[in-house]
């Protein structure tokens, strides 16, 4: 896919109410947090398909049958990781739109809160980028609700921006998918041992945004 877009680009419905009660986010439960952790790192590693659930459990040092007390199966583990970025970053992150200060200071942000993000779940994100064919049509449609919602809120951020003044901007859709490019790159490249560290990412970033957004 090259370089991951959280965003299918293409028209839709966007995340509804319904998906959001009937698909909570796991919170609370640490040992299953735990194991869609490891599942994502050996996913990142080793590919979706080159994993098998017996891998898992052995590397999470318990039996297969106490793996399928958790997680149905292979797939939903799968799911569960690309949630972590498609599902629960979105319903942390959205409502700094809604916090207080100006456009560009939420906007500025919810950059920073990204970039963080992508450097706290760095397997979550490979995997949300390169495993999506793996879904059934059913998750993939679950995932693509999430990705199409955040979009959708940015653009409006973007458009109620550009009426308040604070940003210069013909088209705020086209606008959001620019934007949403530059600040999932990270994802490709970013490595721990780096020149700069995610927080400093993260800095630079969001004053690049805002600086384009405001020219």
């Amino acid at each position: 896919m090259g370089i991951f877009s959280p965003i299918i680009r293409e028209e839709g419905p966007a995340m509804t109410t319904l998906q959001r009660e009937e698909n909570p986010a796991p919170r609370g439960n640490t040992r299953r947090a735990e194991l869609v952790a490891l599942a994502g790192r050996l996913f990142q590693e080793r590919g979706y398909h080159g994993v098998g659930m017996r891998a898992i459990a052995e590397a999470a040092g318990i039996q297969a049958a106490s793996l399928y007390h958790h997680f149905r199966n292979k797939e939903e583990l799968l799911l569960e990781t690309i949630f972590v970025v498609d599902r629960d970053m979105v319903a942390e992150q959205l409502p700094i739109l809604d916090g207080p200060g100006t456009h560009r200071e939420r906007l500025a942000r919810l950059v920073h809160a990204h970039i963080l993000h992508i450097g706290a779940n760095h397997d979550a994100w490979r995997v949300a980028g390169r495993e999506l064919r793996a879904l059934s049509p059913e998750h993939l449609e679950m995932v693509q609700g999430y990705r199409r919602g955040y979009q959708h809120r940015i653009t409006r951020h973007l458009t109620d921006g550009v009426g308040a003044g604070e940003f210069v901007c013909s088209d705020p859709r086209l606008a959001t998918l620019a934007l949403l490019d530059m600040i999932n790159g990270p994802n490709e490249w970013y490595q721990p041992d780096g020149r700069l560290d995610i927080g400093e990412i993260a800095d630079l970033y969001a004053e690049m945004v805002i600086r384009q957004l405001s020219d």
